[in-house]
C-alpha cells in the first residue's frame, strides 16, 4: 500500500514539519507501508520552502529562505518579504529576478503584515518613489516577463470583504483603521490605473478594475499591484499542485492524507485540502483529513470529496485544550489512523 501525506503549515509549524510528523506516525504503525510525505502551500508563508522539499530540489540550486530557482523559473515567498507590511523587499527581489534572468517568475502571495496595495513593490520595482515613474519604469521591466501571482486567499483589494476590511480581524486594526486605510488604498488604485494602459472587459466594454478581482487584495494587496504589472492571478494551491505533480503523485498512491490546522468553510474553495481532495476524487483514490480542529460536520466533508476528517481536539469536549507538543500529537493521531486505513 501506498499514502500519500499532504500538509500546509501550521502556525509555527513548517509544511515540511507537518508532514514529517504524519509520516512518521503512520510508519511507526505499519513499517510495511510506502509513505511519501509532501509539504504543500496554497501561496502563503512557507511557500518556497515546502516547494524546495516537494521537489527535492538540488541543493546547489540557488536559494534563500524566499527564492528558488528551477529549470529558469524563480518562486518567490511573497509572504516572507513583506511580514512587516512593506512590499518593497518583494519589488526588489523582482528586480533581482529579472536581472538574473529569469523568464517566469511565479510569487507566493499570501498573508502580510499590512495593506500597502503593492505600492512599496511599484516603487521599488520602479526605482523612484514617485508612483508617476516608478509605475510605468516597473511595467516596461516586466513587460518580457511571464509573471504568475499564486494567491492564498480569493479577497479583493477594496469593498466590504476586501484586504482593508480583513485586516480588522487579521491585523487587530480597528473599524476606523481600516476605513481610512480603504480610501487611501482606494486613491492609490485609482492613480495606479491611470498611469498604465487601459483594459476593458471584451464582453462588456468596460474599464476592467483589477481592484475588484479575486486575489487582488492578497498579500496586503500585492496581487493587485503584480495584476497591474500584467501578472496572472491563480489560485496558490493550483499553482503549487501544478509544479511538484500533484496528479501524477495522487495516480501512484492507495490513500491520500491532507493535513490542515483549521478545517472549516474556508476550506471548501481553492486551497491546499480543497485541492487535494478534488485531485483526488478525481482519480478515485480516497482521501482523509487531519486537523487540530475540524469545525465541518460529515456531510460536508463527505461533500468536499473526503470519506472523513480527524481532529486533535474533541469537538464536543466542553474544553477544547491542545497539546502543545503539535508533531507529537498528529504523530500520535496518524499512528492510530494507519490501524484503521492501512492494510496490515
Amino acid at each position: 500500500m501506498h499514502v500519500l501525506i499532504c500538509g500546509d503549515h501550521w502556525e509555527e509549524l513548517s509544511a515540511v514539519d507537518i508532514t514529517a510528523a504524519i509520516a512518521q506516525g503512520w510508519s511507526a504503525r505499519q513499517p510495511h507501508t510506502e509513505v511519501t510525505a509532501l509539504p504543500f502551500s496554497s501561496g502563503g508563508r512557507g511557500f518556497v520552502d515546502a516547494l524546495s522539499h516537494a521537489l527535492d530540489a538540488d541543493p546547489q540550486t540557488p536559494q534563500t529562505d524566499w527564492s528558488l530557482w528551477q529549470h529558469g523559473v524563480a518562486y518567490l515567498d511573497g509572504a516572507a518579504l513583506t511580514r512587516d507590511g512593506d512590499s518593497a523587499p518583494l519589488g526588489s527581489a523582482l528586480a533581482n529576478a529579472v536581472t538574473d534572468g529569469a523568464r517566469r517568475i511565479v510569487v507566493g502571495v499570501g498573508e502580510s503584515g499590512g495593506v500597502d496595495g503593492g505600492a512599496g513593490l511599484l516603487r521599488a520595482l520602479g526605482g523612484s518613489d514617485d508612483l508617476a515613474v516608478a509605475v510605468p519604469r516597473a511595467n516596461e521591466i516586466l513587460r518580457t516577463v511571464q509573471v504568475v501571482a499564486a494567491y492564498r486567499e480569493d479577497m479583493a483589494l477594496v469593498g466590504l470583504k476586501g484586504a482593508s476590511a480583513s485586516a480588522v480581524e487579521t491585523l487587530g486594526w480597528t473599524r476606523q483603521e481600516a476605513q481610512d486605510n480603504e480610501r487611501r488604498i482606494g486613491e492609490f488604485a485609482d492613480q495606479v490605473r491611470r498611469l498604465l494602459p487601459t483594459r476593458k472587459d471584451l464582453l462588456t466594454g468596460k474599464v476592467h478594475r483589477l481592484d475588484s478581482d479575486a486575489g487582488s487584495g492578497a498579500g496586503g494587496g500585492v496581487g493587485f499591484a503584480l495584476a497591474a504589472l500584467g501578472a496572472r492571478l491563480v489560485p496558490g494551491a493550483d499553482v503549487f499542485a501544478e509544479a511538484v505533480g500533484l496528479q501524477r503523485h495522487i495516480a501512484n498512491a492507495d490513500l491520500v492524507v491532507v493535513a490542515t490546522e483549521v478545517l472549516d468553510w474556508r476550506n471548501l474553495d481553492d486551497d491546499t485540502v480543497a485541492t487535494t481532495v478534488r485531485a483526488a476524487a478525481a482519480d478515485a483514490t480516497p482521501a482523509i483529513v487531519l486537523a487540530e480542529h475540524v469545525d465541518l460536520g460529515r456531510r460536508e466533508t463527505m461533500s468536499l470529496g473526503a470519506s472523513a476528517a480527524y481532529s486533535l481536539v474533541d469537538p464536543h469536549a466542553m474544553r477544547r485544550r491542545v497539546d502543545p507538543d503539535k508533531r507529537a500529537a498528529l504523530a500520535a493521531l496518524a499512528r492510530r489512523l494507519a490501524g484503521t486505513w492501512s492494510a496490515s
